[in-house]
C-alpha cells in the first residue's frame, strides 16, 4: 500500500507482503500538510488497487514505482511530479526497490487538482526549488508561503509573457496590502488569491511581473524591515521582535537578517543602525528583480 492511500483488498496475510513505510510530517500550513514517507519497495506476488482518499501531489526524492492506472502504466521517478484526485484508483510495484516520495495535500492541492491530473516535469529551476523548501521545513527553517509558491510554480504550466495591466497592479497592491496588515500572521496563499479573485498560480505569476519578486520574498522583506525598525528604535529583546515580526525563532531571524544586511540584530541594537547606514547591502533589491514597490 503506498502514501496514504487506501487497501481495496486488506488482510493480515496480504498486508505483511506488502511495503512497508516510514513517514514523517515535514509541514502543516494553512495551505498545505506535507509528509515524507521511506517505502522499502517490498512488493506482493499480486500489485494490490489502492484508492488516494483525498487530492494530492508526490514528489519522489529517491527510487522510482510502476503506476498502473485507467490512463496506462507509467514509471515515476524523481524528475516527475505527480497530481492524483481524490477517489483515483490505481496499483503500484516497485521493480527498482525501495523509493522516497514526499506527499502534499491541502487548498492548494485542491486547487492543483483541479486544474488536471497525471505526471508532468516540472522545470529545473522549478523542481530544485521545491526540493529546497521541502528541505528548509525538514531543518526547521521553513516558510510557509514559500513552499506555496514553489508547488505552484513546479505544478504550473509554462507563463506566457506579456505587458502589465492596471488590473494586474491592483491585485498585486492588494496583496501586499494584505501582508503589510498583519506582517507577523501565518499568511494562507490561496486566501491571498481568493480574496485578489484569481488563482494561485495567476496571483503568484502576476505578483512576480509587478513587483520583480515572488510573495513569499516581499513579505520576508516587509518583516524584516519591520525587526529592523524594532531594534533600532526599541528596547525589547531580540526574541521578542522575532515573534512580533512573525520570524519562527531569534536564530530564524538572525539568519535572514544576515542574509539581507549583511550583519546581525544584535549588532544592529548596539550600533542603532549606524552599521547598516554606512553599508550598500539595504538598497539591493529583497529578491531577483526590481526593487519591491507594488
Amino acid at each position: 500500500m503506498h502514501v496514504l492511500a487506501v487497501a481495496a483488498r486488506p488482510g493480515r496475510a496480504i498486508l505483511e507482503r506488502m511495503p512497508r513505510f516510514a513517514i514523517t510530517p515535514v509541514a502543516e500550513t494553512r495551505d498545505l500538510a506535507v509528509q515524507r514517507a521511506v517505502c522499502d519497495g517490498c512488493d506482493g506476488p499480486r500489485p494490490c488497487e489502492e484508492h488516494i482518499g483525498s487530492n494530492r501531489v508526490w514528489l519522489l526524492t529517491a527510487g522510482c514505482f510502476e503506476l498502473r492506472d485507467r490512463d496506462g502504466r507509467r514509471v515515476i521517478d524523481p524528475a516527475t511530479l505527480l497530481v492524483l484526485p481524490a477517489g483515483h484508483a490505481y496499483t503500484i510495484r516497485h521493480p527498482g526497490g525501495p523509493d522516497t516520495c514526499v506527499s502534499f495535500r491541502g487548498p492548494l492541492v485542491d486547487a492543483i487538482a483541479a486544474r488536471g491530473s497525471g505526471a508532468r516535469m516540472p522545470a529545473p529551476r522549478e523542481h530544485a526549488r521545491l526540493l529546497a523548501e521541502v528541505a528548509a521545513w525538514r531543518r526547521g527553517d521553513g516558510d510557509d508561503l514559500a513552499l506555496a509558491e514553489a508547488l505552484c510554480a513546479a505544478s504550473a504550466p509554462p507563463a506566457t509573457p506579456g505587458p502589465v495591466s492596471r488590473r494586474e497592479r491592483e491585485v498585486a497592491s492588494d496583496i501586499a496590502d494584505r501582508i503589510r496588515v498583519d506582517v507577523a500572521a501565518p499568511t494562507s496563499l490561496t486566501a491571498l488569491a481568493a480574496a485578489s479573485g484569481l488563482s494561485t498560480f495567476h496571483a503568484c505569476r502576476v505578483f512576480r511581473r509587478v513587483t520583480g519578486v515572488a510573495i513569499h520574498r516581499f513579505r520576508r522583506e516587509v518583516r524584516l524591515r519591520h525587526a529592523l525598525a524594532l531594534l533600532v528604535d526599541g528596547h525589547a529583546p531580540i526574541a521578542d521582535v522575532a515573534a512580533a515580526t512573525g520570524f519562527a525563532s531569534q536564530s530564524h531571524l538572525t539568519n535572514r537578517f544576515r542574509e539581507r544586511f549583511g550583519t546581525t540584530p544584535a549588532r544592529i541594537r548596539v550600533s542603532r543602525g549606524r552599521e547598516i547606514t554606512a553599508s550598500a547591502s539595504i538598497d539591493r533589491p529583497a529578491g531577483d528583480g526590481r526593487p519591491v514597490s507594488p
